[in-house]
């Protein structure tokens, strides 16, 4: 299986995926581009955001690349690099890769174990790009056409060009977020309270968890006390490197 998942044209697939997302990611800068010089946007604005967008875009990737190597492991590196190139993001393929792990008894990683993950982690968060595919347009224009209609007359700035009716959306959000965020410490704290006999398995996750979390508060307060507002793209990819640390360390 290590032969078969880390195979030519399982590499081939993540070319091909890459090539795909760099293309449209492309395609749409030269639209964005194209659509704010008739709009009259200075040009040295322009070429400050690109480069600002570009900067800010490799260390938060660090996290992305952590989940690439976490998953590695036992699923081969394409896999993971498709997943991860696309939409994916650690807490969710890690999670939904571990579910369908643990449904099987064997410990070495048979065809059937891997199409049952590869399917579990890519079939689940379909329904993000459907939705987008299928119903984003008919919700782009009832909720931005207004604020278009009025950013592009000049009675808006671009900081004024947002959605000024308030939505439930957030509140939904964040409440599933929190849910999710809840069971994965319920599992990992469970562990504590039970004292299973592996203290590895007992401690260094809740051990982990606290760390990366307190990290994340740290990163946080600085942001906001010391105005640095730069650390917000840094401070995800921040906390797992020194949560990682911990573990290695520890272990």
């Amino acid at each position: 299986m290590t032969k078969i998942v880390n195979s030519w044209w399982m590499y081939l697939l993540g070319v091909i995926v890459v090539l795909v997302c760099l293309i449209g990611s492309l395609l749409f800068i030269f639209r964005a581009y194209k659509d704010a010089k008739e709009l009259n946007m200075d040009k040295k604005i322009l070429r400050k955001t690109i480069i600002n967008s570009a900067l800010f875009t490799i260390i938060p990737s660090v996290s992305i690349l952590i989940g690439v190597i976490a998953l590695s492991g036992n699923l081969g590196i394409p896999l993971p690099w498709i997943r991860l190139t696309v939409i994916g993001a650690l807490h969710y393929e890690g999670v939904a890769a571990g579910a369908a792990y643990e449904n099987f008894t064997l410990a070495t990683l048979t065809p059937e174990m891997y199409v049952t993950i590869a399917s579990v982690m890519t079939l689940g968060i379909l329904s993000g790009p459907l939705y987008c595919l299928f119903g984003f347009k008919s919700y782009d224009k009832k909720v931005l056409a207004k604020t278009r209609t009025e950013f592009e007359a000049g009675e808006q700035t671009i900081d004024e060009a947002k959605p000024k009716k308030k939505s439930f959306s957030p509140v939904l959000f964040n409440a599933v977020f929190i849910a999710m965020i809840s069971s994965f410490l319920a599992v990992d704290f469970s562990k504590v309270l039970n004292k299973s006999s592996n203290p590895v398995e007992t401690y260094i996750p809740a051990i982990v968890i606290v760390v990366t979390f307190a990290s994340m508060a740290l990163f946080d307060l600085i942001e906001k006390k010391l105005k640095q507002k730069w650390l917000n793209s840094f401070s995800l990819g921040l906390s797992m490197l020194i949560g990682m640390a911990v573990a290695v360390l520890l272990g």
